[in-house]
């Protein structure tokens, strides 16, 4: 197992950002989904993923490998929410041009961090 310091070195530098376009996209996702159920799981990945945004502007989490293991697990849990987005997209939303932005970005998150 690598040491713990080689962690924030393989952190991806624009893993912040994506994070962000990801926020972003899944903001007009929103407000296209045609249901509260819908509504209802978009917010929720939205609040998730915005706990991350937050690390990484508060806490500099890409030079912080102990607080980004503590934050493993809620991004591992949000990989699960996004897939399942994803799979449901061009359902929740008939705007074509939202459903490729929000695929596009959650391919972008997804690959940040593979493993998890």
């Amino acid at each position: 197992m690598p040491p713990r310091k080689a962690l924030a070195a393989t952190q991806p530098a624009d893993a912040a950002a994506s994070y962000q376009k990801l926020y972003d996209a899944l903001g007009r996702a929103y407000w296209d989904a045609s249901n509260v159920d819908d509504k209802d799981t978009i917010h929720g990945a939205m609040e998730a993923i915005g706990k991350i945004i937050t690390a990484y502007d508060k806490q500099d989490l890409a030079n912080n490998t102990d607080l980004f293991i503590q934050l493993t697990p809620t991004i591992k849990a949000i990989n699960a929410k996004l897939k399942a987005i994803q799979a449901e997209i061009d359902r929740i939303t008939k705007n074509i041009s939202t459903a490729a932005d929000v695929v596009s970005t959650i391919n972008k998150a997804l690959s940040l961090f593979p493993g998890l």
